[in-house]
């Protein structure tokens, strides 16, 4: 019979493996990130354009068998409408999240459950703060007129996210 210290040396290590998993497992969350699709004008809080109405229709289409279980946008009416035909198509309300608020952003995620898959739609010059905020060490510059972008991104608490970088709708100019 093994004594209790060697059993502790030999399943400890197995422990710890499992504990291990069990966090991997937590961080399959997947969260998209778009940017708002095209805007109407340069007013602060301007509405969609007839060529942004139909990239959010686009968006709803690629997403409505992905799985989202949680819809965010920022306060502007240009986010919330990209998220909105989506939303609707699933019956989910639309979470509003500051444009600027990147610590109530990553806190509401964070807040989900592991099975979560999250579409986020923010800004060209908040989306890279914010994947690099959920883990993903890579630099990105988006442009102005960068609107055909679809952000995949695998958090894995404590280590690097995976993430893919995908294209819809018509193609940006």
């Amino acid at each position: 019979m093994l004594r209790r210290a060697s059993f502790l040396r030999i399943l400890g290590p197995a422990f710890a493996v499992l504990l291990a998993a069990a966090a991997d497992a937590a961080a399959q969350q997947a969260v998209i990130v778009v940017r708002h699709a095209e805007k109407a004008d340069q007013t602060p809080d301007t509405a969609l354009s007839t060529k942004g109405q139909a990239r959010a229709k686009a968006l709803a289409d690629l997403l409505r068998g992905a799985g989202v279980t949680h819809v965010i946008a920022t306060e502007y009416l240009r986010s919330r409408q990209t998220a909105a035909p989506l939303a609707t198509a699933l019956g989910l309300s639309v979470d509003q999240v500051p444009a600027r608020d990147l610590p109530a952003l990553v806190a509401k995620l964070r807040a989900l459950d592991a099975a979560s898959i999250v579409l986020v739609v923010g800004h060209s010059n908040t989306i890279p703060p914010m994947l690099a905020a959920l883990g993903w060490p890579n630099t990105l510059a988006l442009q102005e007129g960068d609107f055909d972008d679809v952000f995949v991104l695998a958090p894995h608490p404590g280590q690097r996210a995976s993430m893919v970088r995908l294209k819809y709708g018509q193609p940006s100019s």
